[in-house]
């Protein structure tokens, strides 16, 4: 499995098995980070904690972009519908960094309603990036990752 192609590159198709292997990668990795800002910063609702979170959220956007990217074609749909979830979250942090969100302890109604539009776009990708099957044969995107494996 080639990881940097899996997650640096924008161009072709994968299997699922990759995609759950490049998420997963980029999980450990936002889980590390994570567990480190808040150690060494105070955790993402102080303003340097969450400066630091929106930066680490801005390194990993690219690397998940790839892989999402990729699974997206796969299903023969067009790559930049990885940005959804992406922008969301990332949008997300930007408001609660700026104040307009509430944080964990007092959540205002915009908490409420990113949480429910992310638990939305979150499962609709889980569901078409890692559990339906990829376009069998060629497509727009590529060859079929899958053909000549048993």
């Amino acid at each position: 499995m080639d990881f940097g192609y899996i997650l640096t590159s924008t161009e072709g198709r994968i299997p699922r098995s990759q995609w759950w292997a490049g998420v997963a990668i980029l999980l450990v990795i936002s889980i590390i980070l994570g567990v480190l800002v808040s150690f060494i910063f105070g955790g993402p609702f102080t303003l340097v904690g969450g400066i630091a979170t929106l930066i680490l959220q801005l390194i990993l956007a690219y690397p998940y972009y790839a892989v999402s990217a990729k699974r997206f074609q796969d299903r023969d749909k067009p790559g930049t519908l990885a940005l959804i979830l992406i922008a969301i979250g990332i949008l997300q942090t930007i408001l609660t960094l700026i104040g307009v969100m509430g944080n964990p302890l007092s959540q205002n109604a915009l908490d409420w309603i990113f949480s429910i539009v992310l638990l939305i776009v979150a499962i609709w990708f889980l569901v078409e990036l890692g559990i339906l099957k990829g376009t069998s044969g060629p497509n727009t995107y590529g060859p079929d990752p899958t053909e000549g494996r048993a």
